[in-house]
């Protein structure tokens, strides 16, 4: 089924219920990771087991706002987070023409 898609005025339009709020997680993640030296791992304790993967999101998205490659991991419920110079890709190299 096709989308039926319409340019519309805003003012003809509702209001969105509510605005899009800051995450203060995010936020703190992402200036820590900033201020990270190389050689030096991040250590964040989530406190319970659930938490890790929201964790390591939020580590995911600070990574590409900060526009740099961060490399993470948990054991248990610590979560830890390094710079990394370059992602090796996986699979078979590409042939070169």
């Amino acid at each position: 089924m096709p989308f039926k898609i319409a340019h519309r005025k805003e003012s003809d339009v509702p209001q969105p219920s509510r605005r899009g709020r800051p995450n203060p997680d995010l936020d703190q993640i992402k200036g820590e990771m900033a201020k990270l030296a190389r050689g030096m791992v991040l250590e964040i304790e989530t406190g319970s087991a659930g938490a890790v993967r929201r964790t390591k999101v939020l580590i995911t998205k600070a990574s590409k706002e900060l526009g740099r490659k961060f490399q993470h991991w948990h054991l248990g419920t610590k979560v830890f987070t390094r710079q990394v110079d370059a992602v090796r890709r996986r699979g078979r190299p590409r042939r070169r023409p």
